[in-house]
């Protein structure tokens, strides 16, 4: 048998055991079923085995212990495989997560970015509300202090007026859009150091958490806490192992 036909007999299994879970009022999806299948082929007690060509028999065979399972609302093994389809469904690597808190982020940014980048401002006050906005998206982005707190405020102004004075806000505006954007990014970051560098000589840093104090304080609690999980999962993982499938 061809890959192409495994598969298209496979895809023709679990069509089967959805339906017939269906019938008898259990909904399932394709995903858990998929996984049903797979861990009823490989289980050494039904000699099934994966080189193991299927006959017509074995296929009925395999499909009743499946259907079996699903409808089955005590058995362990089903609760263990759900639990695997939950994870593998959610789960995430650190980068992908970091990727799309980024993404996630920068959209809730947008609005008050494209008030900068689309500010057609020329009078004093609305030159001076402009300047203000840049430094809120500085802070936003930076998440160092809240933009509502005047002593931040203050702090962050003057990190800005040191790389970007009010006067340059003309050149600012003739910028395309894109350029704009790049620069916003470029004061974040370069604001938000000096700030940690105020911070770090005791000379600014208003808003500014201690970081390393915090987790010092919360980091025992937290190992308590994954030792105590641990355990628990350890014992449950015990029973689960433990019973039959």
């Amino acid at each position: 048998m061809s890959q192409a036909q495994a598969e298209s007999a496979i895809k023709n299994i679990i069509r089967d055991i959805i339906d017939r879970c269906s019938k008898q009022g259990e909904v399932v999806s394709e995903t858990l079923v998929a996984f049903m299948v797979k861990a009823t082929i490989i289980h050494p007690d039904y000699e099934f085995g994966l080189e193991k060509t299927l006959s017509r028999e074995d296929i009925n065979r395999l499909i009743e212990k499946c259907v079996s399972k699903l409808l089955d609302k005590s058995s362990p093994s089903l609760d263990t495989i759900k639990m695997q389809v939950t994870f593998d469904m959610n789960y995430i690597t650190r980068d992908e997560f970091l990727v799309e808190h980024m993404q996630t982020f920068e959209q809730r940014l947008q609005p008050i970015i494209r008030e900068v980048t689309d500010s057609r401002a020329k009078s004093r006050d609305e030159l001076d509300l402009l300047y203000r906005k840049i430094v809120s998206v500085i802070l936003l982005r930076s998440g160092l202090g809240s933009p509502t707190e005047i002593s931040v405020v203050r702090e962050a102004t003057a990190g800005l007026q040191s790389i970007f004075p009010q006067t340059e806000l003309g050149t600012f505006r003739t910028l395309k859009k894109r350029d704009k954007e790049q620069q916003l990014r470029d004061f974040s970051k370069i604001v938000t150091g000096i700030r940690l560098f105020n911070k770090d000589c005791g000379k600014g840093g208003k808003g500014i958490e201690d970081l390393p104090g915090i987790l010092k304080e919360a980091i025992p609690g937290t190992l308590q806490g994954i030792i105590e999980d641990r355990k628990a999962i350890s014992e449950m993982a015990d029973v689960y192992t433990g019973a039959d499938c």
